[in-house]
């Protein structure tokens, strides 16, 4: 990659990263309404007794099986909580920030494009761990 194009990339994506805090939070306050748009929240905790409902089945379906609160019952004992209201902490925390996270990843993809191969990364010794990544790179820039 040419050094110029790299700092005015890496200029670039500073002030684009900088500029995304207000989207950012935007984005996590629409995403924490949503609960409350889909009435998500009044479900789980509604407290009519002829509209039983079960709280772990209504998790398991927004957010998946992993949201069993059977997985969170050592943890919630530990903190003195209920198992389905410290699962539904972890998961809308963490159902926020992965589609946060997608949105500024699409976001930043449609910006800048595609980044290309990162040879320079493994030549600075910042991702190290893969050897063979590391090998293939090196064979495939001495076969330039």
């Amino acid at each position: 990659m040419n050094t110029d194009k790299s700092r005015k990339q890496f200029k670039q994506t500073l002030d684009y990263v900088s500029g995304y805090n207000k989207l950012f939070h935007y984005n996590v306050k629409e995403l924490l309404g949503s609960f409350i748009q889909d009435s998500f929240l009044k479900d789980l905790f509604i407290k009519n007794p002829s509209q039983l409902v079960d709280k772990g089945q209504l998790l398991i379906r927004k957010f998946g099986e992993a949201a069993n609160s059977e997985n969170f019952t050592l943890q919630a004992q530990a903190i003195n909580i209920q198992p389905t209201t410290l699962s539904l902490i972890f998961f809308i925390a963490l159902y926020v920030s992965s589609r946060s996270w997608n949105t500024f990843a699409i976001k930043y993809y449609m910006t800048f494009g595609d980044m290309g191969e990162i040879y320079e990364s493994f030549e600075n010794g910042l991702d190290t761990s893969n050897n063979q990544s590391q090998n293939r790179i090196t064979n495939t820039k001495s076969s330039r």
